[in-house]
């Protein structure tokens, strides 16, 4: 895809670029692989979980060069070369013989796989999902995933624990979403393995059965209002606006 570069942040880490589809996009500015990003200039890029990546200038800024000198006057019998007959390079054909790989590869490729956003979506707990992907992307498939697979001996249990990871990685996204650390939406787990375990405890020492159940029943409603706190202030809120320390805003296209 092609777009210009339309604003580089203060600090130079980054900044938003016009591509010709009419949307705008936040960038980092390390993405810009054969120069440094300044507003004006046409790049070629990729897209990858709605943010550009592999940006590739394809317009040098403008250079003052000298003026060029008046060609000498012709003869009779034969012309003097004129000093413009070589057809010089465009900007874009250096950037490409510099980089031939990488500078074609924006044209051969318009943008990844889809199935390698599923598979990032759920292996990696880093970036950022909006509500939209938290839900329709996420949430329902492992519940759907779980219903139909989770009845088939040992396959179930294998598709599981798969499952559980990527629930893992799309809460981490979702608090990245919100400038929270992802480690923030494994809290309530504490209280509730507490609960486990002093309640296993209790089946083994009967004398302790009925206050470690009490002490059960209060971790894991402690649990349960730190899951509740999560879905009303994270799951079901709206991601900071712009880039945050964990990645560009998805809701940038």
């Amino acid at each position: 895809m092609r777009g210009v570069i339309v604003a580089v942040a203060p600090d130079g880490t980054y900044g938003q670029l016009s591509a010709e589809d009419g949307q705008r996009y936040s960038y980092w500015t390390k993405e810009v692989r054969n120069g440094q990003a300044q507003p004006g200039l046409t790049v070629e890029f990729q897209m990858w979980e709605g943010q550009p990546i592999d940006i590739f200038v394809v317009q040098a800024p403008p250079q003052r060069t000298a003026p060029r000198p008046a060609p000498p006057p012709l003869t009779a019998t034969r012309a003097a070369p004129s000093p413009y007959a070589a057809a010089q390079p465009s900007p874009y054909a250096a950037a490409q013989s510099a980089y031939p790989a990488a500078a074609a590869a924006p044209v051969a490729r318009a943008g990844f796989p889809p199935s390698q956003y599923w598979i990032k979506l759920f292996t990696s707990p880093s970036g950022r999902i909006s509500r939209r992907q938290f839900w329709l992307h996420g949430v329902l498939p492992i519940v759907v995933g779980n219903i139909v697979l989770g009845w088939i001996p040992i396959l179930g249990q294998l598709v599981s624990l798969v499952l559980l990871w990527g629930t893992i990685c799309i809460g981490f996204k979702r608090f990245h979403d919100l400038g929270y650390p992802g480690w923030y939406s494994l809290l309530y787990l504490v209280p509730m393995v507490a609960g486990v375990v002093i309640f296993s405890l209790g089946l083994f020492m009967t004398s302790f059965v009925n206050m470690a159940w009490l002490l059960a029943e209060i971790l894991w409603g402690i649990a349960f209002l730190i899951g509740l706190a999560q879905l009303i202030f994270v799951y079901i809120r709206v991601g900071q606006e712009g880039p945050n320390q964990y990645g560009p805003d998805p809701l940038a296209n």
